[in-house]
């Protein structure tokens, strides 16, 4: 049975809003941001700081089913990759070249066992679904301008797909096993590198919290990996 369209920016269950009503109503957007169970870590501010900037940027993630995870999670990380490679060539810090080309082998690995799984087992079913990316274009960026831009629009690359990963899991989407772990791995993965993203942008550029007004601790600082415990144990 087909299930009911849920937006990325409402997790169902909190049974609030469709998107449709949720970016027309930016009190229900900021209910549905209460409602997410991302990390106990994560105070409803920060979900709340969220709802202004890059509210657009989420929303356009939907998926019903397993299916539909893969052909938007298959284009978000090309696009992951596509810019971890610009960094990679033009940034003067190691740590960034080294973080970019890790970004590069994980999600490409990951991008290769996707695309194995739609022709293992959805070989030939095509999604209506269109992926809008979510990164701007820092082709003419250099140096910190470059470091800084990718750090903020990667912090929230990151987020949809945790969020988009939860959401496979938690809402018993998941049609074969091995994607269940596979899932799991990136909103892990992926949550403890936006971290670490947010730690280098106080570090380098006085940017505390997450772009678009997320906090972190009461200092302002980044809390970092093992403050608290994800939700169910994520």
């Amino acid at each position: 049975m087909m299930l009911k369209k849920i937006s990325l920016i409402i997790l169902a269950g909190a049974g609030i809003a469709t998107s449709a009503t949720l970016a027309a109503n930016p009190h229900l957007v900021s209910r549905a941001i209460r409602a997410i169970p991302f990390d106990n870590r994560t105070p409803a501010s920060t979900w709340n700081g969220m709802a202004g900037q890059h509210m657009g940027m989420m929303q356009h993630m939907q998926a019903d089913n397993e299916f539909e995870f893969f052909s938007l999670m298959i284009p978000h990380h090309k696009e992951a990759i596509d810019t971890a490679q610009l960094v990679l060539e033009r940034s003067d810090r190691p740590e960034m070249r080294a973080f970019a080309q890790n970004i590069i082998n994980v999600q490409s690995a990951e991008l290769e066992q996707m695309q194995s799984w739609l022709d293992q087992w959805y070989l030939g079913q095509e999604s209506s679904l269109t992926y809008t990316p979510m990164m701007r274009d820092l082709s003419q960026l250099q140096r910190d301008e470059l470091d800084q831009a990718f750090l903020e629009d990667m912090i929230m690359h990151h987020m949809g797909a945790v969020m988009m990963s939860r959401m496979l899991v938690n809402h018993n989407l998941v049609e074969h096993e091995p994607v269940r772990p596979f899932a799991q791995h990136i909103a892990t993965t992926q949550r403890d590198e936006i971290w670490q993203m947010r730690s280098w942008l106080k570090d380098w550029f006085g940017v505390a919290g997450m772009p678009g007004g997320m906090h972190g601790g009461r200092d302002g600082s980044p809390r970092r990996p093992g403050m608290g415990r994800m939700h169910q144990g994520w």
